[in-house]
């Protein structure tokens, strides 16, 4: 013990593998690397895909949604419209008339010349 104490760095000498130990060592790290490698794809994949259909889905909600709210507002509309319908389609005719006459007064000789 007071051997050792005394000799601060004393390093153990480690027996050189043979290198068939080490290429052997070196396939195990790269199978076991590329193992952790697939297993990581595999698990992204299954997220990935879970979150589209989640969002699918989602969209598919908010659709119907829309939907129903765009046929609940035409249906107002078209109960209102009625009377502000015929209103609108009577004075769109009356301008398109008068619209029509100045065009035919411009094409008449001038009265007074």
């Amino acid at each position: 013990m007071t051997t050792f104490l005394n000799k601060q760095h004393v390093y153990l000498k480690i027996e050189k593998e043979a290198p068939e130990d080490i290429k052997h060592r070196k396939a195990q790290f790269l199978i076991y690397k590329s193992l952790n490698k697939a297993d990581s794809v595999v698990s992204q994949r299954k997220n990935v895909l879970w979150l589209k259909v989640k969002f699918c889905k989602l969209k598919i909600k908010i659709g119907r949604r829309l939907n129903t709210l765009k046929k609940g507002i035409l249906l107002t509309f078209s109960v209102a419209k009625g009377g502000v319908y015929k209103q609108f389609i009577c004075k769109l005719k009356s301008l398109k008339k008068m619209l029509v006459s100045r065009e035919d007064m411009v094409g008449l000789p001038p009265v007074f010349s």
